[in-house]
């Protein structure tokens, strides 16, 4: 029976599976790595420990599928979005990737907001945000100019993996509308945009469709990785688009909310919708003709992942099983999830968390119901922003980490007020890349053709409550208030704290 080989560059870890043509998964395992924090806000990691990180994920999903190496027909990649990875004429790794959460470039963004004007909104149709590549390339040409003097090729970290697999320099659409370097309304690099900032059209790769072949494993990659030389690669996508994909949401109205280390609100869209204004991004999906709006928050996943470190938590059901005996709201505990600033709808890299309501009630249990209510707060201003802009869905589904706790899952479903169903495999970015690995290679017509045979959802769906969403309503107001009544403390004390 054929086999896909789905590979997610992730911010936290890489994720390596194995999917056979119903949608079965054969073999998953992940290898992590850390985050390079050289100063306070910023954000980078080694593609060479991404790289090493593949190879041990390989290793790991060889010996789970055992004789089966050799059904593996196709590879599909995803990965995080925004990064930016430079390459030299010899094609070696010039300085860390900078990542989507880093945070240093606030002085670019407004430089490139004041150069554009309504360029902004006509060609990039999305907020110019930090951790994304124009600005970062610009923090590069101001600070190292001698890094990018060296550069020939820009990529993103996917794309980065995936030339060390097939030795081909390339990127899809998907990852490329989100770089801020790109002309959506043509589905070019930008000429105008990188004349204004002087920055070499030259470094940027090739587009394509990200069902498209790439290329194919070379015979070091081979030897390295232990498969098959010769195997065809997809170009894949960002891993958001790969998460929809593996989410099943591919038709105009589906929407998918992710809490991974940052978080997301995706609706599928059959036309560009979104509204700078609002702070939402309006990328382009698997296909050229394809999009979606997003409202994306900087920290998510990561916000309880820091929570946990901070107070040695390790036991993920034993933590779930104490925050469902909380009440909702905590007790009046509030959390502002902006460990490295916030993107939608805020827009601001200069802010950072809060504990809003501290007393000698609190506790780990709520402390850590807070941080979870808090990120969800924060996705539900994203969705707000979604519907102001006009942008309705029919259905929603949820992915990432936060879909694995059930008391975290019922307050998405209660804060949102929304009925949510989820999916019966984990791992959706890594999932979707196998998957159009199986499209790109022709095993199946289309992408939602593939959906339908592969994904699978779970029976039971997730009710909101209407007198527990009553009860978020008021906590929300409150949310939304600390902020904008505090901002400017928040912003002074952030930069105090970088200088």
């Amino acid at each position: 029976m054929p086999h896909f080989l789905g590979i997610d560059v992730g911010t936290s870890s890489l994720k390596v599976i194995a999917v056979d043509e119903k949608g079965d998964i054969a073999g998953l395992a992940s290898s992590p790595y850390s985050i390079i924090c050289e100063k306070n806000g910023y954000a980078e990691q080694e593609p060479d420990a991404w790289w090493e990180a593949l190879k041990k994920a390989v290793s790991m999903v060889r010996d789970q599928i055992e004789g089966k190496v050799k059904d593996i027909q196709a590879i599909g990649f995803s990965g995080q979005m925004h990064g930016t990875v430079l390459l030299d004429k010899d094609f070696q790794v010039i300085r860390p990737a900078v990542i989507h959460c880093d945070a240093r470039t606030g002085k670019e963004v407004e430089e490139i907001q004041a150069l554009l004007g309504a360029d902004a909104e006509r060609i990039l149709m999305n907020p110019i945000s930090p951790g994304i590549m124009l600005p970062t390339l610009l923090w590069l040409k101001k600070n190292e100019m001698e890094s990018l003097e060296q550069t020939a090729y820009t990529m993103l970290p996917k794309d980065y993996l995936r030339f060390r697999v097939t030795g081909e320099i390339g990127t899809d659409y998907s990852d490329a509308s989100a770089t801020l370097a790109f002309d959506l309304r043509k589905g070019v690099w930008s000429d105008d945009i990188l004349h204004k900032l002087k920055l070499p059209k030259e470094i940027f790769p090739p587009c394509k469709n990200s069902i498209e072949i790439a290329g194919s494993v070379t015979q070091k990659a081979a030897l390295e990785l232990g498969i098959e030389a010769g195997i065809p690669v997809v170009f894949g996508g960002g891993d958001q688009a790969m998460q929809s994909i593996g989410s099943g949401a591919v038709v105009k109205g589906q929407a998918t909310v992710n809490i991974g280390s940052g978080g997301q609100v995706c609706i599928q869209t059959d036309k560009p919708e979104g509204n700078i204004a609002l702070g939402l991004n309006t990328f382009q999906g698997y296909h050229r003709e394809r999009w979606y709006v997003m409202g994306a928050t900087t920290n998510s996943g990561s916000s309880l992942r820091w929570l946990n470190q901070l107070l040695g938590q390790t036991d993920y059901e034993a933590m779930n099983q104490e925050v469902a005996q909380i009440r909702p709201g905590c007790d009046g505990l509030i959390f502002l999830p902006y460990l490295s600033g916030e993107r939608c709808p805020r827009m601001n890299a200069d802010i950072s968390g809060v504990f809003w309501g501290l007393s000698f009630l609190t506790d780990k249990a709520r402390m850590t119901r807070a941080v979870m209510e808090g990120v969800t707060f924060a996705l539900y201003s994203c969705m707000e922003a979604c519907q102001k802009a006009g942008t309705e869905f029919t259905s929603m589904t949820a992915i990432g980490g936060g879909s694995r706790s059930g008391p975290w899952l019922q307050m998405q479903a209660d804060i949102f007020n929304r009925e949510l169903r989820t999916t019966r495999h984990q791992e959706q970015a890594v999932f979707g890349a196998a998957i159009g690995a199986a499209v790109g290679t022709g095993y199946f017509e289309d992408i939602p053709s593939a959906c339908r045979e592969m994904v699978r959802y779970k029976d039971a769906v997730i009710e909101p409550r209407a007198d527990i969403h009553a009860l978020y309503e008021e906590y929300y107001l409150l949310y939304k208030e600390i902020y904008e009544k505090g901002k400017d403390t928040l912003e002074a004390v952030t930069r105090l704290g970088r200088r």
